[in-house]
């Protein structure tokens, strides 16, 4: 059951400091013992991956800072005295990386599909500096497609991370994290 509605739709902007405490959704408790079932992706998950893309393609890291994760959900999540400075710093890699991979990725590149890597899993509390528990998955691949020689292939980009918030998924490094 969701008992969070509203922290995926924080506005487009990220930098803001973090909102006031949310309630911590089911999904994300402190209190869990086990593992939840791993959320596979859902259309506003894919829809996300779409954003992202085209922020990419557009070289415009505002647009393609939707995919992350938002704010106020790093605060919650982060173990740390002041999450808004980590938060600060990743902003800036991912944002560096999309301007790097826009060199990169065809203008005609079109939104295929969003894949998960094997390399899957649950952090608990503690692990990662967190408070909160969720799910991790690494090394993932959106694919994409884009003209070759006349015809449509399929090439794709990784995403190094995406950890769940609910159970919606979110972009927290977008390339090798240093």
């Amino acid at each position: 059951m969701t008992m969070l509605l509203t922290i995926g739709a924080l506005p487009a902007s990220h930098a803001q400091p973090a909102a006031e405490p949310r309630a911590i959704p089911a999904h994300n408790s402190p209190s869990l013992r086990t593992a939840p079932p791993m959320p596979s992706f859902a259309e506003a998950d894919l829809e996300r991956a779409r954003t992202l893309l085209r922020g990419i393609v557009a070289g415009d890291p505002e647009l393609a800072s939707q995919a992350y994760l938002p704010r106020a959900a790093f605060a919650l999540i982060k173990g740390v005295a002041n999450p808004d400075t980590i938060y600060d710093r990743l902003m800036r890699e991912f944002r560096a990386d999309v301007l790097a991979l826009h060199a990169d990725i065809p203008v005609d590149a079109r939104f295929e599909r969003l894949a998960f890597s094997r390399r899957r899993s649950w952090v608990v509390v503690r692990e990662e500096a967190n408070r909160l528990p969720y799910w991790s998955a690494r090394r993932n691949q959106l694919i994409y497609s884009t003209e070759v020689n006349g015809a449509r292939v399929e090439r794709s980009l990784e995403v190094r991370t995406l950890i769940t918030w609910e159970d919606a998924w979110y972009v927290t490094h977008l390339r090798e994290f240093q």
